[in-house]
Formats: structure tokens, C-alpha cells, sequence
């Protein structure tokens, strides 16, 4: 199949790469099939809301959402920084210099709510007018729903900051994950037969709610059930600062410096501090007997 000089471009920012992005990204590979035309993505990264809030914290780190896209079968991913030169651009002066000079798109796919130009002026219907006068037809998205609720990244922050991972990931359409290298701990889970790997997530990272969840973690291309902790480990008096860390079933390997990925699937229960280690380690057995029973309900997840 000879691929047109023209292209297909979704416009979006793509946090999370949930439902709603997924099938926004499936309708665009529809439309660029049908033309016979390349499919791109157009984002930003840093994204608009960082350049407003430098505390804002991510659902994806940058290769997390170009692995995401290369999943999807997108061909090309333009992704620039969001700067002052791009937030001062006209709505006008978007559609010329960005989908017009920059991505040669012949067809344009948003979302109901996207917008862009200067000050977020411009919205679905602009698009339609701005991208006729250049022949882009733009197809928008009607709103992506779960369980009665419109799927927004939004929403998905605000349910990982309460543990709610179950409606998280409902709307993701797959397992919120932490991802990074492991690092060298104070080693005292192994003391008490529970051994911890401790992940180095990247900067930026929205972590969950702190407490205690059941995990699925991969180590190179294998998976292993476990129990992860998020928080300060209230029991061990000399431990320092926000600790993320995973015991994983049945494993025994030295994998320090390794880049291992924790699927978050169960919150457990919230951080608890113990008298002794003897009592965080009956905590642990329990905590492990009631990841195997939620993982064993699940045998086909």
C-alpha cells in the first residue's frame, strides 16, 4: 500500500493513554487506512498544565506514552515542549504553522473538549472552520464513558490519590503501574522474611495514595504477584523520606539496578505502624494471604 504525502493527526495531550485516548487514537488509524495516509500524534511534553503548575505529576513518563503509541500502531509521534512561543500562538496561527506547515494533515481527529491557540481560544467547532480553508477535514470524538462515568485523566488522578486503584484502572483500561531502577534499601524486610525490592520512580510520577496494595510486577519478561508499599515505614524509626518497595512472591534474585515495573491492582490497606516487627511481619502474612486470594479470584485477568 503506496502512503500518501498527507497525514492523519490526533491532537491531544494523552496523559495516561486511557480508554478515551485509546479509542480516540483507534478512530485516527480508521481514518488514516481509509485515506491510505500516515497516522501522527501531536502532544506536548512538558504539557500545558506543567508550564502552569511545576508541581503537576504525570500518569505516564515520556517513554511510557511512546511506548503506548507505538502500541497502538501510531507511524509518527511529534512531541515538543510546551513554551511560551507555543501558548502565544492565535488559534489561526496553530492550525497554519502546526497541522498545515509542520504535519502536511489532510485529516484532523480530536476530542469533544480539545483546545489550543492562545488563552485556549479555539475548540472543535474553530477547528472545523480554520482547518476548511486548508482542506483538513477534522473528526471529533464524542465523549468515552466507563461504568456510567466520562473517562478523564483527571478523574483517574483523583481516584489514585484516594487508592482507589480499582476505578483507576477501569478507566485506564489496564493496570496503573510504577516503573524504575532498584535501589539499594535498609534491607530489613529480609530480615523478618520478606525481602523488598525498592523502586526509583521517575520524577514527576503521580504516585498513589500511601498504603499497602497487591501488585503485579514484571522483572525483565517475567511476572510476579506480590505486595507493594507506598509511604514512610512508620515502624522502622530510622527510616527517612517516602519509600516505594515491592515483595515479590517466590523470588529470590539480586536484581539491584534492574528496571522493574510494579502493576498497582488492590489497595490492601492503608500504612500502619507496629510495636515491633513481629507484629508487621504477622501484618505481612495476612497482607500476602490476601493478595493471593484477590490474584486467585482473578485467574483470567
Amino acid at each position: 500500500m503506496t502512503i500518501s504525502k498527507f497525514r492523519t493527526v490526533i491532537l491531544g495531550n494523552f496523559d495516561g493513554l486511557h480508554r478515551g485516548h485509546q479509542q480516540l487514537i483507534g478512530l485516527g488509524r480508521q481514518i488514516a487506512d481509509l485515506h491510505q495516509e500516515e497516522l501522527a500524534v501531536f502532544t506536548f511534553y512538558p504539557q500545558i498544565q506543567q508550564y502552569f503548575d511545576k508541581n503537576f505529576c504525570y500518569l505516564l513518563t515520556e517513554q511510557q506514552k511512546n511506548r503506548g503509541f507505538q502500541k497502538l500502531k501510531v507511524d509518527w509521534i511529534e512531541s515538543m515542549p510546551f513554551t511560551e512561543g507555543i501558548a502565544t500562538l492565535s488559534p489561526e496561527e496553530f492550525v497554519e504553522n502546526i497541522l498545515v506547515r509542520k504535519l502536511h494533515a489532510r485529516h484532523a481527529v480530536v476530542g469533544f473538549n480539545f483546545s489550543f491557540g492562545y488563552k485556549g481560544a479555539g475548540n472543535p467547532e474553530l477547528l472545523r472552520e480554520l482547518g476548511g480553508h486548508y482542506g483538513i477535514e477534522v473528526t471529533v470524538m464524542e465523549p468515552c464513558c466507563a461504568d456510567g462515568e466520562v473517562v478523564s485523566s483527571s478523574a483517574i488522578r483523583k481516584y489514585l490519590q484516594a487508592g482507589d486503584v480499582e476505578k483507576a484502572n477501569a478507566l485506564l483500561g489496564y493496570a496503573y503501574s510504577i516503573e524504575g531502577p532498584v535501589v539499594r534499601g535498609n534491607e530489613i524486610g529480609r530480615t523478618i522474611g520478606f525481602p523488598t525490592a525498592n523502586i526509583l520512580p521517575a520524577k514527576g510520577i503521580l504516585l498513589p495514595a500511601k498504603g499497602v496494595y497487591a501488585a503485579r510486577t514484571w522483572v525483565e519478561s517475567q511476572c510476579y504477584d506480590g505486595i507493594l508499599n507506598i509511604g514512610m515505614r512508620p515502624t522502622i524509626s530510622h527510616s527517612v523520606g517516602l519509600n516505594i518497595e515491592v515483595n515479590l512472591f517466590d523470588f529470590d534474585r539480586d536484581i539491584y539496578g534492574q528496571v522493574i515495573r510494579s502493576e498497582i491492582h488492590y489497595f490492601l490497606r492503608p500504612e500502619t505502624k507496629f510495636d515491633d516487627l513481629d507484629g508487621l511481619r504477622a501484618q505481612l502474612e495476612k497482607d500476602k494471604r490476601n493478595t493471593e486470594k484477590f490474584f486467585a479470584e482473578r485467574k483470567n485477568f
